[in-house]
């Protein structure tokens, strides 16, 4: 399957997002909305832990095109499949502040990347919930919820998805700030939305969730284990969140004092910092 162009591998370096319209097709989204509904009646807290259930949805994530565009936007690196969301929004949802969802503990670079897939099985319409991106922002390093104070309001630079069609995609760097603003609703429209996270190899990143993730992603390889790509499904991509949570509480000041220094390593001669782009 073709991956991404070269104008939409400079469009994601520079503005952190690509997006792919009707990228899935009608019979694919009917059927992929059947299994939400589904579990949505009989599984209400389902967060992706038990995701190897759902056959349709594991389609997505290894989806030709899919993993085709994730390796453009990787460089060519492996990647390692982090989690799966899935959720039907009905009219009335309410909005979420502006954040980003890069995994790091604590934001200091943005040395790998890290993909949201996100899939409009319905599309968008301006009823339901609105997508706001914030092109560019994916360059910052800052706190997941460092610009939440502005609500789902719009801000300088916004760009607004509330009218593409069903089966629509959107391949967004993990750091790019985004947000749902609410609106009142659109009868019987539904906002099918799933989320899918790739992670580049090269370091450890957090798990996804505190329990039960390495059960998680060995049910997921067992499932969905491709010779081609030994790498998709790979514990040792991850270190435990908990663990991570629990070195960082309470600390105060510059981390980077906590560390080790490293051997043999000259100390700057002035203070500045290098900038690295």
């Amino acid at each position: 399957m073709a991956g991404l162009t070269d104008a939409e591998k400079e469009q994601f370096r520079k503005l952190g997002y690509v997006i792919r319209p009707g990228m899935i097709d009608p019979a694919r989204t009917a059927a992929v909305a059947a299994e939400i509904d589904t579990w949505v009646e009989t599984e209400p807290r389902f967060d992706g832990r038990n995701i190897a259930r759902y056959d349709r949805l594991c389609d997505l994530i290894v989806d030709p095109e899919t993993l085709a565009i994730t390796d453009d936007v990787m460089g060519g690196e492996a990647f390692t499949f982090h989690h799966c969301h899935a959720a039907r929004h009905d009219p009335g949802l309410p909005g979420i502040a502006w954040h980003h969802d890069y995994e790091q503990i604590p934001q200091t670079n943005r040395s790998h990347v890290q993909l949201h897939v996100l899939h409009y099985l319905d599309g968008l319409n301006g009823t339901v919930g609105d997508l706001l991106l914030l092109p560019k922002s994916h360059r910052a390093v800052m706190r997941r919820d460092a610009l939440a104070f502005l609500g789902d309001q719009e801000i300088p630079g916004t760009l607004v998805l509330n009218d593409i069609p069903p089966g629509t995609v959107v391949f967004a760097h993990s750091a790019l700030v985004h947000a749902r603003r609410a609106q009142p609703g659109g009868g019987d429209r539904k906002r099918y939305f799933i989320d899918i996270a790739f992670m580049q190899a090269g370091v450890q990143w957090p798990s996804y969730g505190r329990e039960g993730w390495r059960d998680t992603i060995q049910a997921m390889d067992a499932k969905l284990h491709d010779p081609a790509r030994p790498r998709l499904f790979d514990e040792t991509a991850f270190f435990d969140i908990a663990d991570a949570v629990a070195r960082v509480k309470g600390a105060t000041g510059s981390l980077a004092m906590r560390l080790p220094e490293p051997v043999g390593a000259e100390r700057p001669v002035s203070g500045a910092i290098p900038i690295v782009q």
